[in-house]
């Protein structure tokens, strides 16, 4: 609730009685003499309107709400007390013990590394190898020997237009990126609300809360592993207690720039500008092991966030890689506009961006689709996503694989399991059939 009061301070005049109006507006109770007064102790902490990311700001009006107006709105004390301060308790800011030399606190049992050379050891790598590998000064950019590239890039197409880059790192990395993986990011569980890239979560899971509702709203974040920058990245490790020089090296490790031919090579050599920004940036690489968990980290506010919002609507929020839901019945119906353009903002807020086209508003009369399955009564896969699988299935039996491969799946066979074994858990029936298909495929 403070997100949403900030963005509503911010929103236009820069004084208190029409900042009060704002907020109560968004927050959609009466106007109420508390948020003037809230309004006037943040106008004169700043006279001019502060940037959206300057963080004393927040800091500001939280100080004046628990210290100055005990009388607060119910959702808005409920929200202090179970989101803002949920992130500080996850991911406290370091201090100067960040500076230190050696580990600070460690909150989950992730491997201890208080120098590069305990990386390099972990890693099995002699400290110069550790150094090119990590590509802190990211060379990966201006090497136009294939054979010096840390990644293989590969161009997918999207089927709804557009293409995806696709940045594979090659066995040697790969390999210390699952190491990482294992020492590190597994001991680290995301937010509650995340589903995908984690063990015993599934898109079942994510869909199985937004069975039976009224509205289905389900929202999908633009680029979500290159919406993650380098400090992002260095600020997770940073939290799980590395020091500094640590930190730097796993960052390092665990980013990539993207050479400027790879991205002249786009399908119709045409790219969105702002992708193309941070594909040119160091950023999680779609296809490297570590990125779904460093993404599910990175996201950790922005679920914490959209999930009090949600609250507030009386509605539930879960989220799937970069596609997110939220349901609810009659309050959430009746708001579901004005939540969009509530959450849109606390996307944007969070370093992410909102795919407005693929925003969809799903109601009970409709066929409310998340992720493949239909979720109106009870889960089943959608009947056309059951129909491309069987499809798929019949011309790789016929065919072949490659030739079945359109999409260029880099392990096509597990892929397909995995899709049988999705419609396997809500329909085992149809899963023996497609089965029985696959037994088929000369692989």
């Amino acid at each position: 609730m403070i997100d949403i009061i900030s963005f509503a301070f911010r929103d236009g005049v820069w004084a208190p009685s029409q900042m009060a109006g704002r907020a109560a507006h968004d927050l959609a109770i009466p106007p109420q003499p508390w948020l003037e007064t809230l309004a006037g102790v943040v106008v004169a902490a700043f006279p001019e309107p502060p940037s959206p990311r300057v963080a004393l700001f927040r800091t500001a009006i939280e100080s004046a709400v628990v210290e100055s107006l005990p009388r607060m709105h119910h959702d808005l004390v409920d929200w202090l007390a179970n989101g803002q301060n949920e992130i500080e308790e996850r991911w406290p800011a370091p201090g100067i013990g960040s500076m230190s030399s050696s580990m600070h606190e460690r909150r989950w049992p992730v491997v201890e590394l208080e120098t590069p050379q305990d990386v390099a050891d972990l890693l099995g790598l002699d400290p110069r190898y550790l150094e090119w590998f990590a590509d802190v000064r990211s060379l990966e950019r201006t090497v136009s020997d294939e054979d010096l590239r840390h990644y293989n890039y590969h161009w997918r197409t999207k089927r709804r237009g557009g293409a995806r880059l696709v940045e594979a790192p090659k066995q040697n990395l790969k390999y210390l990126h699952r190491r990482l993986l294992r020492s590190i990011l597994d001991h680290v569980p995301p937010h509650d609300a995340a589903h995908g890239f984690r063990a015993g979560r599934s898109i079942q899971t994510f869909a199985a809360p937004h069975t039976g509702r009224r509205l289905v709203l389900r929202m999908d974040l633009r680029s979500f592993f290159t919406s993650v920058p380098v400090g992002r990245v260095f600020a997770t490790y940073e939290a799980m207690g590395y020091p500094a020089a640590v930190a730097h090296v796993l960052t390092g490790l665990s980013t990539n720039a993207t050479p400027e031919p790879v991205l002249h090579g786009a399908p119709g050599a045409r790219i969105d500008p702002s992708t193309a920004a941070m594909l040119r940036g160091p950023h999680l690489p779609q296809g490297a092991p570590t990125s779904p968990a460093l993404a599910n980290l990175a996201a950790f506010g922005l679920d914490v966030r959209l999930r009090a919002l949600a609250r507030r609507f009386d509605a539930t929020y879960t989220r799937y890689a970069d596609d997110f839901a939220v349901s609810g019945d009659d309050e959430f119906a009746a708001g579901a506009r004005r939540f969009v353009a509530l959450a849109t903002d606390i996307v944007r807020d969070e370093g992410f961006a909102v795919h407005p086209e693929k925003t969809r508003m799903q109601r009970a009369h409709q066929r409310q689709v998340l992720t493949g399955m239909t979720v109106n009564r009870h889960l089943n896969m959608e009947r056309a996503e059951l129909d491309r699988l069987r499809a798929q299935l019949h011309e790789a039996v016929h065919h072949g694989p490659a030739v079945a491969n359109r999409r260029g799946h880099p392990n096509y066979r597990a892929h397909l399991e995995g899709r049988i074994g999705h419609v396997q858990a809500t329909n085992p029936v149809r899963a023996r059939k497609l089965w029985a298909m696959f037994d088929q495929i000369s692989w």
